[in-house]
């Protein structure tokens, strides 16, 4: 079943204009099929009782939880081309809670301020459609770009540091895992193309951040953030 993020207004569903189309145009929607409609959390079975105009009413609240049970940050490095709406799908999918685009020394991509608002509505409407996709029942947050020394800005209570510095298996980031109790807020930091500087790590280290191995093998950026989120949600959701 198709589900939208909208508001519940007198127990009426209302869709912005995208969905609207999307609903009716691309998915052929007829009177009286049943959508699902998240509002602030909540989620709602609803039917389409008339086309034209479009109406459409709740019939049942249901109760559903897909969230992670621990509130988890991706700070993800820009990356080029299309690399970064895959991270932005795919941080979705597993689970993030927010997502923070960072600006790094060895970013590749760049993100200039009179870009910034057009790009970040172009990245929300990625995040929208994973969330729709993978039955989210609440959009991440994604809404600012920072630079290295604004991470302190971010709130978290563990802050972890993928670096392929860190030689050897996945044991440390696994063993940080494990020191994660029940409502704390998890920042993980993933680096560009080529990787953090030494001095960023240096930096990071002064903000509080334990610096982790993902194992063995050097992993690409994107790759990266896709390993990290999923082992993370897996020892979540295990607890």
């Amino acid at each position: 079943m198709q589900r939208y993020f909208g508001r519940i207004v007198d127990k009426h569903a209302i869709l912005d204009d995208g969905d609207q189309y999307h609903l009716v145009k691309v998915m052929r929607a007829r009177q009286g099929d049943q959508i699902e409609v998240v509002n602030e959390g909540k989620l709602f079975l609803c039917t389409i009782s008339s086309l034209k105009p479009l109406n459409i009413v709740t019939t049942a609240q249901i109760k559903e939880n897909n969230e992670l049970k621990n509130d988890v940050v991706l700070i993800a490095s820009l990356l080029k081309g299309d690399k970064m709406d895959l991270v932005l799908q795919k941080a979705t999918e597993l689970g993030a809670e927010e997502i923070v685009l960072l600006q790094s020394e060895r970013s590749i991509a760049k993100i200039r301020n009179l870009d910034r608002d057009f790009k970040l509505e172009r990245f929300n409407r990625i995040v929208k459609e994973a969330a729709e996709q993978s039955k989210r029942t609440r959009l991440p947050l994604l809404y600012r770009v920072i630079k290295f020394n604004e991470l302190p800005e971010v709130e978290a209570d563990i802050k972890l540091m993928a670096y392929e510095g860190e030689q050897g298996s996945s044991a440390s980031f696994l063993n940080a895992l494990k020191e994660i109790k029940p409502g704390q807020r998890i920042a993980i930091l993933i680096g560009p193309e080529g990787g953090f500087s030494f001095d960023e790590v240096s930096e990071a280290k002064d903000y509080g951040y334990k610096t982790v191995s993902l194992g063995r093998r050097i992993l690409r950026a994107e790759t990266a953030s896709f390993y990290a989120l999923s082992v993370l949600a897996s020892h979540l959701e295990r607890k």
